[in-house]
């Protein structure tokens, strides 16, 4: 049985841009299409990679019930018809899984419905690829330093690690994350808090519940992660 997997509906141009930032970020992944050669054409990219391809709709429950959907950690809704999307965020939500489901709509009328229906993230490219072309205007090395790192091998990333009850590092100065993982700290927003905390005192102690922003090697994440 698959555990801690995504599971990405729709192998389009989204839905291949996704699996293959997620491969890169070694999480197990579970696509489905109904196009086959799609499926097996990303596969033989990342012949190494944690990767199960299912042909078939992605709307039709028997075939999302063959991609272990109440053990996966997420659903991404990657369709190109918005109302597709929606029944995949309804079956995914009403199945008792407890992933996060992302959704994909092309329109941003649609988002309001997507988060009743229960999706805990709606993206619109439209309005993505707007705020893309004004970053380009305004703060171009910003957006070329992005692009940089998600193109560099050694695949650098910002992430996020929560601090579990159990955690070694709780009670813990926060500089201890630098002085042992070689990782920068961005950012930490404390349990029951909304608002983030930026550039944190070094000195700050850890305590759990505790979301870090991170910035480091997918190694090093893991790393941190396995200690948190």
């Amino acid at each position: 049985m698959k555990r801690d997997h995504v599971i990405v509906c729709g192998a389009g141009s989204t839905g291949t841009y996704i699996i293959e930032e997620l491969v890169k970020a070694r999480v197990p992944v579970v696509a489905i299409d109904l196009q086959e050669h799609e499926l097996e054409s990303i596969a033989a990219r990342f012949p190494d990679a944690d990767f199960s391809l299912i042909a078939g709709d992605a709307t039709d429950d028997e075939v999302l019930a063959r991609a272990e959907l109440p053990t996966a950690r997420g659903v991404v809704a990657a369709l190109e018809n918005t109302k597709d999307n929606l029944y995949i965020v309804v079956a995914a939500r009403t199945s008792g899984s407890k992933a996060r489901i992302v959704a994909r709509t092309g329109e941003l009328t649609h988002v309001e419905k997507l988060r009743r229906a229960g999706a805990d993230a709606i993206i619109t490219p439209t309005y993505i690829g707007s705020m893309r072309l004004v970053s380009e205007l305004l703060r171009p090395s910003i957006v070329r330093f992005m692009d940089d790192m998600l193109r560099d091998d050694r695949v650098y990333r910002m992430d996020e690690v929560t601090l579990t009850t159990g955690s070694q590092l709780v009670g813990r100065p926060l500089h201890d994350i630098f002085d042992h993982h070689g990782m920068n700290v961005l950012a930490v927003q404390h349990a029951g808090e909304v608002a983030w905390h930026y550039n944190p005192d070094p000195a700050l102690a850890l305590t759990a519940g505790t979301i870090l922003i991170v910035l480091g090697s997918v190694d090093q994440v893991a790393k941190l992660r396995a200690v948190a």
